[in-house]
């Protein structure tokens, strides 16, 4: 059985360093161009540097129904990867879905997207507080991963749980999922709050206010109320709007600092999720949900300049506390 990831940006190369080391692994590239890359990234990533550790061009090698592929790339790109993967089966190898984030369109999740695809393959998902950054540093990590094959539950958490990556197990996909993208919009805000110096005050009305909307989102959905308040909810929450490392509380603070929206996405250099989440799930408020925060970091995205933030400003302040 061999490990595959697909998308070796800072989460896929970090994961290469954090899974258990006795389990053979490959990454895979999506250009030839990026096999060099990779490899030189690789060699600051605290444990990638073991063997057993193969970087080669995606689908150059062959997949069997015993293997594990673990797809972190961009939301708008893994769609793209489950028609590439059904060209292989069936039988499919067990996929585990990394990306966080939702599709503007049809409000999936990204193990919906894969399911949508290819019906027949089992999907798993990894969600947690996991800044890229700290645990490529060596900073252990813990996350939740999800599938309601058991089998295939036990088999991945077996694979990828390390020392340093400890993976809580459950029977749940899609509430992580949606936990895990709808914290992300909040981190933007986070951004704009230290970049706008509006102190920890605001932090604190923010992240309050915040959770409040996602357990509202989450009640409609059907959500689990101990995902909302575990650590793909709540704990992802906290970690990424204290951290400056977090590529959607950066994105915040240009914004905030008035970058463009695409200049903005060019200089995090990475993809930030929350962007796209902030307006999917302001949608929602069609149907009559209280997600005035969501549309107002949704505005700050989609229209970023003062009056996007004096509104953000105003719904912390005029947000009822009861």
């Amino acid at each position: 059985m061999n490990v595959i990831v697909i998308g070796t940006g800072n989460w896929g190369s970090t994961l290469a360093g954090l899974i258990n080391p006795q389990q053979p692994l490959r990454m895979w590239c999506e250009s030839a161009e990026w096999i060099a890359r990779t490899k030189d990234r690789l060699k600051s990533v605290a444990g990638a540097n073991r063997p057993g550790i193969t970087v080669e061009l995606a689908f150059s090698s062959r997949l069997t129904d015993d293997d594990i592929v673990v797809v972190v790339v961009p939301s708008s790109q893994v769609a793209a990867v489950a028609r590439r993967l059904g060209q292989t089966g069936p039988p499919y190898p067990v996929i585990v879905t990394a990306s966080k984030g939702l599709e503007r369109e049809t409000f999936r999740t990204m193990s919906q997207v894969i399911k949508a695809v290819l019906p027949e393959a089992t999907v798993a998902v990894i969600s947690g507080p996991n800044i890229a950054k700290e645990i490529a540093e060596g900073r252990p990590a813990k996350a939740v991963v999800g599938c309601d094959n058991v089998t295939a539950l036990l088999k991945v958490a077996k694979a990828l749980r390390s020392e340093r990556f400890w993976l809580d197990m459950t029977r749940d996909t899609v509430d992580l999922e949606l936990c895990a993208a709808m914290k992300g919009v909040f981190a933007i805000g986070a951004g704009v709050i230290a970049q706008r110096r509006m102190g920890a005050n605001f932090m604190g009305l923010m992240m309050t206010f915040g959770l409040r909307e996602i357990a509202e989102v989450g009640k409609f959905l059907g959500i689990s109320s101990s995902h909302v308040f575990g650590i793909t909810g709540l704990g992802d929450l906290v970690g990424t709007c204290f951290s400056p490392d977090s590529r959607n509380f950066r994105l915040g603070e240009l914004l905030a600092a008035g970058t463009p929206l695409q200049e903005a996405l060019d200089r995090v250099g990475m993809v930030a999720e929350g962007a796209m989440t902030a307006a999917a799930v302001s949608e929602m408020a069609a149907l009559r949900l209280p997600v005035p925060l969501f549309s107002a970091i949704a505005q700050i995205v989609e229209k970023p300049g003062e009056e996007s933030i004096r509104r953000f400003e105003r719904t912390l302040l005029e947000y009822p506390s009861a």
